[in-house]
């Protein structure tokens, strides 16, 4: 139930000026990362400090160490860490960016409509979001206990399926309420996040690390808002289980805002591009080269994929590649901005091949760089060959 759990943690937290308190479940390696990184900040912190600037920071500083700090977190986070610097700066007054998240997500669940078992109608539903919004404020901690008692009688089923309900409801609530709320701040892009092991869809896979321009979730979520039925509603935020391999800015309307299936972890977070220039490599990024990454760059489909070190010094002859050719990034990155053709790996599901105009074939899992080289025998003959061409995306040009 973590997404439940962030509410009650963030509650908590957005009442108290200790940033401790949000640290102490931490493991040992995060809170040792976290603790420098609020230190960092607020030690910059000076009489001139802005708290956009200071969010920016908080969410740039996070993501380069790729700790796992859902937004819920993060927003919470971020107001202790206001809290602490605006004290050493003598503010007197503070508005929070994310202050109201309780009250938007609460606003976005009660504007919705969701689906139990075949029974939706309005009397259920208004009991199914009484319950929600007790969650949401703190008075509930067992959600699929307290559904499967209220619901029971209706519905046979078990808890685990009342927590799916749960989790789906809080998902797509917190999702809505966080671009409803960067709405009114500018945030011009947002970034898929999904939790990538053995239990990620194939949808979800294909989605982390895209970057989607605001404008289109924000007209997904009227759409969800501005729902008058349970069928307008699945109109305006469609499921999908097979991977979306195209450009980002070519997806259908009613596609981009997680979930994207029931019991999806997927969130979407705002996100700054930016670009970042390493040993004379340009790359279009929105968070700084982490220590385990060689390569981070959005690319022509509108992804931002990562080389880490894990796969430099793979199995795939990167290392090699990466040791004999100076030019080598330069001519990685380039690829990555001129992919011309995708499709599913023949032989590894989870994975995507993709060729380029400069004579290059990449694999991609997620947002993962697996391997990049030039065949020898051909890129379209060798792309043919190790792919499902019959699912293949033609990329004619770039995402934006």
């Amino acid at each position: 139930m973590r997404f439940f759990k962030s509410f009650t943690r963030y509650s908590i937290i957005k009442n108290s000026d200790d940033i401790d308190v949000f640290l102490e479940t931490y493991a040992k390696d995060k809170k040792e990362n976290l603790e420098k990184i609020l230190a960092e900040i607020v030690d910059v912190s000076s009489t001139k400090t802005d708290l956009k600037l200071l969010k920016k920071l908080l969410i740039q500083k996070i993501e380069s160490l790729n700790l796992d700090v859902s937004p819920e977190y993060l927003e919470a986070l971020y107001i202790a860490l206001a809290k602490k610097a605006t004290k050493k700066i003598a503010l007197n007054s503070v508005k929070f960016t994310f202050d109201s998240v309780d009250k938007n997500a609460i606003n976005a669940m009660r504007k919705g409509f969701y689906w139990m078992g075949r029974e939706y109608n309005e009397k259920l539903q208004v009991r199914l979001k009484d319950r929600i919004e007790k969650v949401f404020t703190g008075e509930i901690n067992e959600i699929p206990k307290a559904l499967k008692d209220e619901f029971g009688a209706i519905i046979n089923a078990d808890e685990s399926y009342f927590k799916g309900v749960a989790d789906h409801i809080a998902l797509q609530s917190s999702n809505v309420a966080r671009v409803t709320q960067g709405a009114k701040y500018g945030v011009s892009h947002y970034k898929v996040l999904a939790v990538m092991d053995d239990r990620t869809s194939e949808i979800c896979r294909s989605m982390h690390g895209r970057i989607i321009e605001a404008f289109h979730l924000e007209n997904q979520v009227n759409s969800l808002l501005n729902a008058k039925s349970m069928a307008d509603k699945k109109n305006a935020a469609i499921w999908q289980n097979k991977a979306y391999n195209g450009r980002s800015d070519k997806m259908a309307s009613n596609f981009g805002l997680p979930p994207y299936h029931f019991r999806c972890r997927t969130e979407v977070v705002p996100v700054w591009v930016e670009s970042e220039e390493i040993d004379g490599v340009m790359m279009q990024n929105t968070s700084p080269l982490r220590s385990d990454e060689v390569i981070k760059h959005i690319d022509k489909m509108g992804v931002e994929r990562v080389l880490d070190k894990k796969a430099a010094n793979g199995y795939h002859g990167l290392k090699d590649r990466l040791n004999s050719n100076k030019e080598f990034k330069k001519d990685l990155i380039k690829a990555l901005n001129s992919i011309t053709n995708t499709a599913p790996h023949k032989k590894k599901s989870n994975q995507l091949n993709a060729i380029s105009s400069n004579g290059y074939f990449l694999t991609f899992d997620g947002n993962r760089i697996i391997t990049a080289f030039k065949p020898k025998k051909g890129l379209k003959q060798y792309f043919k060959d190790s792919s499902v061409t019959l699912n293949q995306e033609i990329i004619k040009r770039w995402w934006v």
